[in-house]
Order: C-alpha cells, then sequence, then structure tokens
C-alpha cells in the first residue's frame, strides 16, 4: 500500500524528482528491503519511491541499513504501528519528541581506506531548514543512521540532510579525445559537484573550497 506525505502540497523549488538509485542507499520502511531504482525528496527531508509523487505507488524511503533482523524489529515495535494498513511513526507529546532528539556535531571526516580504495565517498551536510544561509556544517555518517526515526538522533524536522558525493581517485583533470570526455578528472567532478548543490545551498561554496580535498594532488 502506498504511503502518506506530511503536506498535500509543495512547492516545486522543494521537490527533487527522477533521482535513482543503484542499491545501499535506500530501503522501504514497510518491509525494511533494500530499494533500487527510481525515487523523489522533498525539502522536508521525506523520500519516496517512484520518480515523482503517486498517490497508489510511491513508498516511503529511509536510509538504508545493513543491520541484522533483530534490530529493524526493535525499530518496529519502538517507533511504528500499523494504521489501515500502512506503517506510521507512533506520535507523542511535543515535550517528548524535543527531548528524545540530539544536537547534529560538526565533523570533518577523514576518507577511510575503503572510500580511498572505491575511489570515492559521500560527505554529509546538515542545514537548518529556516536558516539555511547561517546553519549549514559537515557531520559524519553515523549521526545519519537514524535521521528518518522520530523521536531518535538529529531532529528531521529541524534540520534538513543532504549526501554529496565525493571523487577521491582518478586524473586531476578530466581527459577528452575528440572532445569527448573519457574520463572523468577529480578536480573538474568535485567542482560540478560543487556547482550544482551551490544553486540551493550558495553557501556551501564557502565550505567546499578545494575540489581536489583528500586527494593525492591535495597540496
Amino acid at each position: 500500500m502506498a504511503a502518506n506525505r506530511k503536506k498535500i502540497y509543495y512547492p516545486e523549488n522543494q521537490i527533487e524528482r527522477n533521482l535513482f538509485t543503484r542499491g545501499k542507499e535506500w530501503m522501504t520502511i514497510g518491509d525494511w528491503k533494500e530499494y533500487i531504482g527510481f525515487y523523489h525528496r522533498y525539502e522536508t527531508g521525506e523520500v519516496f519511491t517512484e520518480k515523482d509523487w503517486n498517490p497508489n505507488k510511491s513508498l516511503k524511503l529511509t536510509k538504508y541499513k545493513d543491520m541484522s533482523e533483530s534490530y529493524f524489529k526493535y525499530l518496529d515495535i519502538r517507533h511504528y504501528k500499523e494504521i489501515r494498513g500502512q506503517k506510521e511513526t507512533i506520535r507523542t507529546s511535543g515535550l517528548t519528541q524535543l527531548s528524545s532528539y540530539s544536537a547534529p556535531r560538526a565533523v570533518k571526516v577523514l576518507p577511510s581506506e575503503i572510500h580511498q580504495k572505491n575511489g570515492v565517498m559521500n560527505r554529509y551536510f546538515i542545514y537548518k531548514r529556516n536558516e539555511p544561509d547561517k546553519v549549514f556544517f559537515e557531520i559524519d555518517e553515523p549521526q545519519t543512521v537514524d535521521y528518518e526515526v522520530d523521536r531518535t538522533g538529529i531532529n528531521q524536522y529541524l534540520y534538513g540532510l543532504i549526501t554529496i558525493p565525493w571523487k577521491l581517485s582518478g586524473p586531476e583533470f578530466d581527459v577528452y579525445s575528440d572532445n569527448v570526455l573519457k574520463i572523468s578528472g577529480i578536480y573538474n567532478t568535485n567542482q560540478r559537484i560543487i556547482d550544482r548543490y551551490s544553486k540551493k545551498f550558495p553557501i556551501l561554496r564557502t565550505i567546499l573550497t578545494n575540489p581536489r580535498e583528500f586527494t593525492k594532488y591535495d597540496r
């Protein structure tokens, strides 16, 4: 059964459509299974299957977690209940909800050996929804694990979360042959990533100022 959104209407600038994951990024809350395919997300932090909202098909997604079956059973018991065939978050008083959240901590993340081997790493940034041009900083991956779970970890209603891929290996600059891009370079790829996300979050340009960061070309 399809999921419900928090709001009936979302302005165009609050929706990202036609996104795609090949796996290890998202999982469906209904059955806690890894999701592969098209999805879309909203500025509220909600993420759903399908290229765009489909009230009959879209399912709610959460960050992929490689955890045991008992862990997900715990989440179901602690945080969810079934209402009219849909899994809904258990709501408590506003005071209880706020007291259960933890404030995000700014962390300068360094690439691990696995990141270096894979040639890419994900970087996570938190921003305050009502002050994205003032409160915007990097956090580490452990703080993102329970981001979609109410009353646990970071308050997703107060803070937004974006995930940015960061290239670590390859040539320093793009490699072309007959004016056709053959190999993406570290500098150019990361600069394109900065440019893309800075359209929505201009403050990012003041944080990610070195496209060569964490690579052998970083001097």
